[in-house]
Protein backbone atom coordinates (compact mmCIF):
# COMPACT_ATOMS: atom_id res chain seq x y z
CA UNK A 1 0.00 0.00 0.00
CA UNK A 2 3.03 2.49 0.45
CA UNK A 3 4.49 1.32 -2.35
CA UNK A 4 1.34 2.15 -4.17
CA UNK A 5 0.86 5.43 -2.49
CA UNK A 6 4.42 6.47 -3.52
CA UNK A 7 3.57 5.83 -7.18
CA UNK A 8 0.67 7.65 -7.28
CA UNK A 9 2.55 10.43 -5.48
CA UNK A 10 4.89 10.41 -8.38
CA UNK A 11 2.58 10.01 -11.17
CA UNK A 12 0.00 12.64 -9.52
CA UNK A 13 1.85 15.05 -7.05
CA UNK A 14 0.00 17.55 -4.79
CA UNK A 15 -0.17 20.73 -5.71
CA UNK A 16 -0.70 23.63 -3.34
CA UNK A 17 -4.60 25.10 -3.54
CA UNK A 18 -3.58 28.19 -4.32
CA UNK A 19 -0.66 28.63 -6.52
CA UNK A 20 -0.54 24.87 -8.02
CA UNK A 21 3.33 24.63 -6.68
CA UNK A 22 3.38 20.71 -6.79
CA UNK A 23 4.22 18.86 -3.55
CA UNK A 24 2.82 21.32 -1.26
CA UNK A 25 -0.98 21.07 -0.09
CA UNK A 26 -0.99 24.86 0.65
CA UNK A 27 1.99 26.72 0.79
CA UNK A 28 3.32 29.61 2.96
CA UNK A 29 3.01 32.31 0.76
CA UNK A 30 -0.65 31.18 -0.38
CA UNK A 31 -1.44 30.88 3.37
CA UNK A 32 -0.33 33.88 4.08
CA UNK A 33 -2.29 35.52 1.92
CA UNK A 34 -5.92 34.33 2.70
CA UNK A 35 -8.39 37.09 3.09
CA UNK A 36 -8.22 38.42 6.75
CA UNK A 37 -11.68 38.57 8.04
CA UNK A 38 -13.46 42.04 8.23
CA UNK A 39 -14.74 41.24 12.12
CA UNK A 40 -11.49 39.34 13.80
CA UNK A 41 -13.06 38.90 17.33
CA UNK A 42 -16.38 38.99 17.79
CA UNK A 43 -18.72 37.67 21.03
CA UNK A 44 -15.71 35.85 22.51
CA UNK A 45 -14.28 34.49 19.13
CA UNK A 46 -11.36 35.12 17.29
CA UNK A 47 -11.40 34.35 13.95
CA UNK A 48 -8.42 33.67 11.30
CA UNK A 49 -9.81 33.87 8.01
CA UNK A 50 -12.75 35.18 5.56
CA UNK A 51 -14.92 32.38 4.69
CA UNK A 52 -15.39 33.70 1.41
CA UNK A 53 -11.63 33.30 0.23
CA UNK A 54 -11.93 31.25 -2.26
CA UNK A 55 -8.87 29.32 -1.29
CA UNK A 56 -9.48 28.90 2.74
CA UNK A 57 -13.18 27.81 1.52
CA UNK A 58 -11.49 25.13 -0.79
CA UNK A 59 -8.81 24.03 2.18
CA UNK A 60 -11.92 23.45 4.44
CA UNK A 61 -14.63 22.09 2.15
CA UNK A 62 -11.66 19.50 1.47
CA UNK A 63 -10.63 18.70 4.96
CA UNK A 64 -14.24 18.52 6.68
CA UNK A 65 -16.23 16.68 3.27
CA UNK A 66 -12.98 14.69 1.05
CA UNK A 67 -10.61 13.78 3.80
CA UNK A 68 -8.27 15.67 3.14
CA UNK A 69 -7.16 15.54 6.77
CA UNK A 70 -3.43 17.00 5.78
CA UNK A 71 -5.09 20.38 5.35
CA UNK A 72 -5.87 20.66 9.01
CA UNK A 73 -1.97 21.28 9.47
CA UNK A 74 -1.58 24.63 7.79
CA UNK A 75 -4.97 25.54 8.98
CA UNK A 76 -3.91 25.25 11.92
CA UNK A 77 -0.60 27.03 11.08
CA UNK A 78 -3.32 30.01 10.27
CA UNK A 79 -4.39 30.20 13.49
CA UNK A 80 -0.90 30.41 15.12
CA UNK A 81 0.25 33.48 13.19
CA UNK A 82 -2.85 35.29 13.61
CA UNK A 83 -4.57 34.52 16.72
CA UNK A 84 -2.29 32.80 19.08
CA UNK A 85 -0.07 36.24 19.81
CA UNK A 86 -3.67 37.83 20.83
CA UNK A 87 -3.68 34.96 23.98
CA UNK A 88 -1.53 34.96 27.30
CA UNK A 89 -0.95 31.24 26.79
CA UNK A 90 -0.59 29.71 30.48
CA UNK A 91 -2.02 26.87 31.33
CA UNK A 92 -5.14 27.09 29.22
CA UNK A 93 -7.47 23.59 27.90
CA UNK A 94 -7.89 23.51 24.40
CA UNK A 95 -10.68 21.34 24.01
CA UNK A 96 -12.03 21.40 20.00
CA UNK A 97 -15.88 21.03 19.23
CA UNK A 98 -17.14 17.57 19.52
CA UNK A 99 -19.07 15.47 16.52
CA UNK A 100 -21.97 13.14 18.00
CA UNK A 101 -21.45 9.52 17.56
CA UNK A 102 -22.86 8.99 14.74
CA UNK A 103 -21.51 11.77 12.45
CA UNK A 104 -17.80 11.04 13.73
CA UNK A 105 -18.62 7.23 12.53
CA UNK A 106 -19.37 8.34 9.52
CA UNK A 107 -17.11 10.78 8.96
CA UNK A 108 -14.25 9.05 10.32
CA UNK A 109 -12.41 11.94 12.40
CA UNK A 110 -13.48 15.47 13.45
CA UNK A 111 -11.83 17.93 11.63
CA UNK A 112 -12.12 20.28 14.65
CA UNK A 113 -9.92 17.64 16.76
CA UNK A 114 -7.46 17.67 14.09
CA UNK A 115 -6.88 21.23 14.14
CA UNK A 116 -6.83 21.43 17.91
CA UNK A 117 -4.26 18.67 18.17
CA UNK A 118 -2.34 20.66 15.13
CA UNK A 119 -2.27 23.96 18.00
CA UNK A 120 -1.08 21.59 20.69
CA UNK A 121 1.65 19.91 18.86
CA UNK A 122 -0.19 16.47 19.53
CA UNK A 123 0.77 16.66 23.34
CA UNK A 124 -0.57 13.42 25.88
CA UNK A 125 -3.97 13.78 27.25
CA UNK A 126 -4.09 16.31 30.75
CA UNK A 127 0.07 17.21 30.49
CA UNK A 128 1.45 20.61 29.66
CA UNK A 129 2.38 21.02 26.11
CA UNK A 130 4.50 23.83 24.38
CA UNK A 131 2.98 27.26 25.17
CA UNK A 132 1.97 26.13 28.34
CA UNK A 133 -1.20 24.36 26.80
CA UNK A 134 -3.05 20.86 28.50
CA UNK A 135 -5.22 18.89 26.19
CA UNK A 136 -8.48 18.77 27.30
CA UNK A 137 -10.15 16.83 23.63
CA UNK A 138 -13.11 14.81 25.38
CA UNK A 139 -13.72 16.76 27.83
CA UNK A 140 -16.78 18.01 26.11
CA UNK A 141 -18.89 15.75 24.21
CA UNK A 142 -22.11 15.80 22.07
CA UNK A 143 -24.50 14.14 23.23
CA UNK A 144 -27.47 14.87 21.16
CA UNK A 145 -27.95 14.62 17.38
CA UNK A 146 -28.54 17.84 15.60
CA UNK A 147 -29.02 18.67 11.99
CA UNK A 148 -26.43 19.99 10.33
CA UNK A 149 -26.02 23.38 11.08
CA UNK A 150 -25.38 24.72 7.16
CA UNK A 151 -28.84 23.28 6.53
CA UNK A 152 -30.64 25.52 9.55
CA UNK A 153 -30.88 29.07 8.23
CA UNK A 154 -32.79 30.86 10.41
CA UNK A 155 -30.82 31.76 13.31
CA UNK A 156 -33.22 31.21 16.08
CA UNK A 157 -34.04 27.94 14.48
CA UNK A 158 -30.28 27.50 14.89
CA UNK A 159 -30.29 28.44 18.46
CA UNK A 160 -32.93 25.56 19.03
CA UNK A 161 -31.59 23.34 17.05
CA UNK A 162 -28.49 23.19 19.49
CA UNK A 163 -29.76 23.81 22.64
CA UNK A 164 -28.87 20.89 25.14
CA UNK A 165 -27.06 18.88 22.52
CA UNK A 166 -23.16 19.40 24.54
CA UNK A 167 -22.31 17.68 28.04
CA UNK A 168 -19.58 18.34 30.19
CA UNK A 169 -17.33 15.48 30.66
CA UNK A 170 -15.12 15.30 34.04
CA UNK A 171 -16.09 18.20 35.33
CA UNK A 172 -13.47 18.30 38.08
CA UNK A 173 -10.65 18.49 34.96
CA UNK A 174 -13.33 21.93 33.87
CA UNK A 175 -13.45 23.68 37.01
CA UNK A 176 -11.21 26.83 37.25
CA UNK A 177 -10.06 26.40 33.91
CA UNK A 178 -9.24 28.63 31.49
CA UNK A 179 -10.87 26.76 27.56
CA UNK A 180 -9.55 27.37 23.99
CA UNK A 181 -12.55 26.04 22.00
CA UNK A 182 -11.76 25.18 18.79
CA UNK A 183 -14.21 24.80 15.51
CA UNK A 184 -13.58 25.56 12.01
CA UNK A 185 -16.01 27.80 10.85
CA UNK A 186 -18.51 30.28 12.60
CA UNK A 187 -21.69 31.37 11.29
CA UNK A 188 -24.35 32.56 13.61
CA UNK A 189 -22.48 31.42 16.71
CA UNK A 190 -25.08 29.23 18.20
CA UNK A 191 -22.75 26.39 18.03
CA UNK A 192 -19.85 28.26 20.05
CA UNK A 193 -22.54 29.76 22.55
CA UNK A 194 -23.76 27.00 23.37
CA UNK A 195 -20.53 24.69 24.20
CA UNK A 196 -19.37 28.21 26.08
CA UNK A 197 -22.41 28.12 28.20
CA UNK A 198 -22.06 24.31 29.12
CA UNK A 199 -18.15 24.50 30.11
CA UNK A 200 -18.69 27.59 32.10
CA UNK A 201 -21.84 25.69 33.68
CA UNK A 202 -19.33 23.24 34.68
CA UNK A 203 -17.41 25.50 36.46
CA UNK A 204 -14.73 26.35 33.76
CA UNK A 205 -13.10 30.04 34.71
CA UNK A 206 -13.20 31.54 31.20
CA UNK A 207 -13.97 30.46 27.82
CA UNK A 208 -12.93 32.03 24.26
CA UNK A 209 -13.44 30.40 21.38
CA UNK A 210 -10.79 30.12 18.25
CA UNK A 211 -11.85 29.51 14.61
CA UNK A 212 -10.04 29.32 11.29
CA UNK A 213 -13.01 31.15 9.57
CA UNK A 214 -16.03 33.20 9.48
CA UNK A 215 -18.54 32.19 7.50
Amino acid sequence: MKIFKKILALLFPQKCLGCKKENEILCPDCLSKINRPDTPYLKGVHIAGNYQDLVLKKALWMLKYQGVKQLAKPLAELIKTRIWKKLEMEDWLIVPIPLSKNKLRKRGYNQAELIARHLFNFQPAYRTGKNNLLWGGGLLSKIRETKSQVEVKDREERLANIIGSFKAEKPELVKGKKIILIDDVYTTGATMSEAKKVLKEAGAKKVVGVVVARG
